[in-house]
């Protein structure tokens, strides 16, 4: 089972699945359509990827929805709502039952003061996550976390999936406010995506500044508890799969096992097979 982990798609802006501002005002080059994915996700011998809700579209999901009802047994979803408003519970249950939208998306990273996260307000949104057996993932930084794992203790029966290593700040070494994300290992439903690795780096490949992380996470979570992408479309070398290939460049002593759970297994465990 070979499952892309952390797959964005958009499309060109116009009706019926137009960019709106809820989440930014920036617009991309081109529109990179399901279509053009699923291609890759042939090429590549993918057996199914995780579509995240991208941010030109905001809170809306229909363009998500659209492509899950599309690719019934290839794709999960993870949606983009809201969590502040007191119906997102109720959306994302509907999402849930209407086009089989398998989690949702936390994003605290835009967010100055992030103590909402654990505020008991919350509390209903991840309760009826728990219900629905419908997974997280976390897009924030790593000073964000006590807040996480407040919220990761008291429902144990969410997953969570944290983004990007936690966005680590390269500059303060493993013993920085990364300490933080490895601090979640004693929670055993919190999970690590080893993605946007260039980005986080700001380095040409191999992104040797970000391995100490990589080497963290691997030694905190194990290979149970991290999930790989391929790096599609913004690999710096296009079908070059610069997610998948770290791992083979910082573990050369990788076992097969080893590269069934990062590259596959921990993915369906979290968002379930065909």
């Amino acid at each position: 089972m070979r499952i892309d982990a952390h797959i964005h798609v958009w499309t060109d802006g116009k009706p019926p699945y137009p960019y709106n501002d809820q989440k930014t005002t920036s617009r991309p080059k081109g529109p990179f359509f399901i279509e053009d994915y699923v291609a890759f996700m042939d090429r590549h011998r993918f057996d199914q990827a995780v579509l995240i809700q991208t941010f030109y579209h905001g809170y809306d999901n229909s363009y998500l929805c659209h492509c899950l009802d599309r690719y019934p047994g290839r794709l999960r979803g993870v949606a983009l709502l809201d969590p502040l408003k007191s119906d997102a519970p109720d959306q994302l249950e509907r999402l849930h039952r209407e086009h089989g939208v398998q989690g949702m998306r936390l994003y605290p990273i835009t967010s100055p003061e992030a103590s909402w996260l654990s505020r008991e307000d919350q509390f209903p949104l991840w309760r009826r996550a728990e219900s629905l057996g419908v997974p997280f993932t976390w897009f924030g930084r790593c000073h964000q976390i006590p807040h996480l794992e407040t919220m990761l203790r008291r429902f144990p029966g969410v997953r969570v999936i944290v983004d990007h290593l936690g966005e680590p700040d390269t500059s303060e070494g493993v013993d920085g406010s990364f300490r933080n994300l490895l601090r979640l290992a004693a929670c055993p439903n919190a999970f690590v995506k080893v993605t946007r690795l260039h980005g986080i780096s700001g380095q040409p490949w191999p992104f040797e500044n970000v391995h100490p992380f990589v080497r963290a996470v691997y030694e905190a979570f194990g290979r149970q508890r991290l999930v790989g992408w391929s790096g599609h479309p913004f690999n710096p070398e296009g079908d070059e799969m610069l997610g998948f290939r770290m791992f083979e460049e910082i573990f050369t002593t990788m076992t097969d096992e080893d590269r069934s759970w990062i590259f596959g297994k921990t993915a369906e465990s979290i968002y379930g097979g065909s």
